[in-house]
């Protein structure tokens, strides 16, 4: 399936809205921190970060059901909060789980009163405003793509998980992220901070303190081929860079783009050995769906003081056929790929 053209892409971006605490959640709401809620017949595991050992924190869960799909689906994304682990893959966890679950007419009368209530895509839940924005569906696949049985590594797929109960996992951390609810708009209609020159004023104090630190480099090493690569790879960055800030500038609250097989945006030129690998469980290949914005740092509050989480913006991609089995009961392991932010300041 071909990726649609950039201006043809359903973006849809996520915003930090009414705080969560003391309020009752569920695993079909989309929300910053807190604890994951589990997916009904699903166990959830709280995965450890493989550089350190450390338990994973929960950093945002997204209810993303896809048209044409007859399952629920949500993912949880989870990270290491230790700072030697800041800025590397390994240390971020995106776990997909997804069920039948036919809600009850009660449960659905308590669904009308959530703070939640816009669309990723046709037949979702809920996100975070209270009156329903008319938003064009996300591409329809996993019905034409049924997945392909395969005998399933169970030792593989829940690498470095501890197959515990979430609330006792996080006391013994004695800490979470505090939890608000997700908004969500389309990209188009969001125009709430237009100001181009703004970003051009970002980026030339960018580019003037980028190139003072190559000057001096360059006085340190003396000249020759190796800096004028040093050079070159510079104004990639710099280039790259200022596409992001021109893209997000119209809105820069937002903390989450949603594009499924869409095209990331990133802040720098991707690492080509990083690229995602094939689906390990049905071997379809693993398709853009949402990114993590560097406005989200600022949001990552911990209950406990020490804990702090940097990056600069962290993109997931899943399996293109949402491989899922009625008999699964173990999330599905997507993948990361995290690039630390130049400047956190620009996004404060």
């Amino acid at each position: 399936m071909a990726l649609p053209a950039p201006q043809d892409q359903c973006v849809l971006l996520g915003f930090k809205d009414a705080a969560l605490e003391g309020k009752a959640s569920s695993w079909d709401v989309s929300k910053i921190g807190g604890l994951p809620d589990p997916v009904p017949r699903v166990t959830l595991a709280f995965p450890s970060c493989p550089l350190c050992s450390s338990v994973l924190y929960h950093v945002v869960q997204v209810y993303c059901p896809l048209e044409g799909s007859r399952y629920h689906r949500t993912i949880q994304v989870f990270a290491c909060s230790t700072k030697s682990c800041w800025g590397k893959h390994q240390s971020w966890v995106a776990l997909r789980s997804q069920c039948q679950e036919t809600l009850k007419p009660q449960d659905l009368s308590k669904q009308e009163n959530k703070m939640a209530a816009a669309d990723w895509c046709e037949d979702a839940d809920d996100w975070g405003f209270d009156e329903k924005l008319d938003m064009p569906a996300v591409e329809s696949h996993a019905a034409s793509c049924p997945a392909v049985p395969v005998p399933t590594d169970w030792t593989s797929q829940i690498q470095n998980l501890s197959l515990t109960d979430p609330s006792e996992t996080i006391q013994s951390c004695d800490s979470v992220f505090r939890s608000y609810f997700i908004a969500v708009a389309e990209e188009s209609d969001c125009a709430w901070d237009a100001d181009l020159d703004h970003a051009r004023r970002l980026l030339k104090d960018y580019e003037r303190r980028e190139e003072a630190a190559m000057d001096d480099l360059q006085s340190s090493d003396g000249k020759g081929e190796g800096e004028k690569y040093e050079k070159c790879d510079l104004q990639n960055r710099d280039l790259v860079f200022h596409k992001f800030l021109k893209k997000i500038s119209p809105c820069r609250q937002q903390i989450l783009r949603y594009s499924w097989n869409g095209i990331p945006l990133y802040m720098s030129s991707p690492d080509v050995a990083s690229q995602p690998p094939s689906c390990p469980r049905c071997g379809a290949r693993r398709v853009f769906e949402f990114q993590l914005m560097p406005a989200l740092v600022a949001m990552l509050q911990g209950l406990k003081a020490d804990l702090l989480l940097e990056f600069g913006a962290v993109h997931v991609f899943t399996c293109e056929r949402s491989c899922w089995e009625d008999s699964d009961k173990i999330p599905v392991q997507e993948f990361c790929i995290v690039q630390e932010d130049p400047d956190q300041r620009y996004f404060h």
